[in-house]
């Protein structure tokens, strides 16, 4: 099986685990206090004054709750450098507030300059760069690339801050997710995983942690170990369909790797009982069914890819895919058969069909046989307006014509 950077459906939100272990327990009795009362009005959900409670920022944990506050309990942000805070009322939440009408007063508070000048009085604390790492991922969630920097420029900057806090002793087990999934999007799969060792030595691994942990392994090669994370994360979302639906892929996505199609039939079949919609089932049905060499449920599962879109191209090739990577291109073959015979009166369809047909025969060797269904789907383009010079030249390739 090809593997992919799911990346994910890279899941890139976390379940923020409880920990014993807080960032701020290094504090001293006095500031602990503080934080002690700022955290009561947070449980109150009275953002507003919490807010205003930590405006010693001569107090580097004092500045990182200012910090925590700002990306966690916001009414209104504007670039993540202002914000507006307020104390709810009951039953009010802040989702309410976010997607309200409501006039608020914003404050400047742009925590990177904020932590800049701490540091350049004070010197690097290790609270800080903690609290920089865990405002850069926020960014990333609420902005994407719509920052002032580029995804991939937070992701490093990220990186730098949370590694530099750890090597000083702070983190927690939310920190160190955050940290091991952006060296998993930057592809140092190593670090990744050597961050998820040090987490599992101290504390519990989320859902998140156990599905992205399992692709890890996959991908380096550990495919069995792989597996068993994956399939605990299957469990553990089992309240977040959507994330629950890509832990059944990716466990039978493993398992068809590790050749255990037992596994993998199990996986999906539990995964179509519960969310019997999603393509995928269909899609890596066919690599199992061809792997079992099992031609008519191929066939069922590639005729059900096929109606998800039959003017799409993506359908065809993932039959070719898939069949052609369980060594089964003959299935491949019967499929478009099969498709062109029920189509006969779709022309969208059929000019799909004898694309990849062809395509499909060109990767066979099959040239005579290619350039035919070439020719049959070049008159289908034609007679539907779409025969582009991109696809003409494709087409020609596949006929045999490029010079």
């Amino acid at each position: 099986m090809k593997k992919i950077f799911l990346l994910l459906t890279v899941l890139l939100c976390f379940t923020v685990g409880l920990s014993a272990k807080s960032v701020f327990d290094s504090a001293d009795d006095a500031t602990k206090a503080t934080l002690k009362e700022i955290d009561d009005l947070l449980d109150q959900q009275q953002f507003e004054s919490a807010f205003g409670k930590t405006s010693d920022t001569d107090n580097e944990y004092m500045l990182a709750k200012r910090v925590e506050i700002a990306i966690n309990g916001f009414a209104q942000s504007i670039m993540h450098q202002m914000f507006a805070f307020k104390n709810l009322r009951e039953n009010e939440t802040l989702y309410d507030v976010r997607t309200g009408t409501g006039e608020y007063s914003l404050i400047m508070f742009d925590p990177v300059k904020a932590i800049e000048s701490f540091e350049k009085e004070y010197g690097e604390k290790a609270i800080l760069k903690y609290s920089l790492g865990l405002y850069y991922q926020d960014v990333i969630d609420r902005y994407g690339d719509q920052w002032l920097l580029t995804t991939e420029q937070l992701v490093n900057k990220i990186i730098e801050n949370l590694s530099n806090a750890l090597n000083m002793g702070c983190y927690d087990d939310y920190s160190l997710s955050v940290l091991a999934t952006s060296f998993y999007q930057r592809k140092e799969l190593d670090n990744a995983i050597e961050i998820y060792q040090l987490k599992q030595k101290e504390f519990e691994f989320t859902p998140t942690d156990n599905y992205h942990y399992g692709i890890l392994l996959w991908f380096t090669n550990n495919a069995k170990e792989g597996l068993e994370y994956a399939v605990k994360s299957i469990d553990g979302y089992k309240d977040e369909p959507a994330f629950q639906l890509d832990a059944y892929i990716v466990s039978a996505r493993i398992a068809l790797d590790l050749s255990d199609l037992k596994s993998a039939e199990k996986y999906l079949s539990e995964c179509k009982k519960k969310y019997p919609e999603d393509y995928r089932i269909y899609q890596y049905s066919v690599a199992l069914y061809s792997l079992q060499n099992n031609k008519k449920k191929t066939l069922d599962s590639a005729m059900k890819i096929f109606e998800y879109g039959t003017a799409n191209p993506a359908t065809c090739q993932m039959v070719m895919d898939e069949c052609n990577g369980a060594d089964k291109p003959e299935f491949a073959i019967d499929f478009f058969n099969t498709a062109l015979k029920k189509y006969s009166k779709d022309d969208k369809a059929l000019q799909n069909l004898y694309f990849h047909y062809a395509y499909q025969l060109y990767l066979m060797q099959e040239k005579e046989q290619a350039a035919e269904m070439a020719e049959k789907a070049r008159s289908y383009f034609d007679k539907n307006g779409e025969l582009t010079e991109n696809i003409e030249n494709m087409l020609n390739t596949l006929a045999g014509k490029t010079n």
